[in-house]
């Protein structure tokens, strides 16, 4: 298995999540989000670890959140704590867990140089969607997307943002390049490769 949603009523108690996938083993990503109340988008991922999480609703640097939040990755799930945003007993949660796989998943990570580079991967297929974040600094979630211009099929010169709808042009963001089966591409920007800035990349087979 390399997918799962899952639902939960939160406890208050530290407990595990057994959702079928191996997350120890194999690493991914989980997104865990409250079904009944006003929290946060909590992504964790096994290349920062359990202790830390991004959140998709913000353009916050990664939040060192410990055991209250995920307290672990296990061979068949996840394993949380007791905070608000992932299981508290009043409210309702939604979980969405992709396991690292060829021709679905896979996450990479870096530390920018300001300099138009490309990046390896192990998603064994070019990537139809790539969503990046800095990790370290306040700034926009960078979206690539195959299909954001259909008709001049040219997605390389393109980016899309968690908060605003319209594409927007740049060739900073992506070198004005496609990824590859092996590698993606990389502009100048600061919201993918500012120098000495650390970022993760969640790519998803096309």
């Amino acid at each position: 298995d390399v997918f799962s949603t899952y639902l939960w009523k939160g406890n208050d108690t530290s407990r595990s999540i057994n959702n079928g996938i191996d997350l120890s083993g194999k690493g991914g990503l989980t997104w865990i989000k409250s079904r009944s109340d006003t929290e946060s988008h909590w992504w964790f991922d096994t290349d920062n670890g359990a202790d830390w999480a991004l959140r998709s609703n913000l353009t916050n640097a990664r939040y060192n959140t410990g055991s209250p939040y995920m307290s672990a990755f296990n061979s068949n799930g996840f394993s949380v704590g007791t905070h608000d945003g992932v299981n508290d007993a009043s409210q309702e949660y939604s979980s969405w867990t992709f396991r690292k796989a060829k021709g679905f998943c896979d996450i990479v990570t870096w530390t920018g140089n300001g300099t138009n580079r490309t990046i390896a991967h192990n998603l064994g297929s070019v990537p139809g969607m790539m969503i990046v974040k800095c990790t370290n600094q306040s700034r926009d979630w960078t979206i690539y997307h195959q299909g954001v211009d259909p008709v001049g099929n040219s997605p390389e010169s393109y980016r899309l943002k968690f908060y605003i709808s319209a594409k927007q042009t740049n060739a900073a963001y992506w070198h004005t390049t496609k990824p590859t089966s092996t590698h993606i591409s990389l502009g100048s920007s600061n919201q993918v490769n500012e120098t000495g800035d650390t970022y993760v990349a969640y790519l998803f087979a096309g």
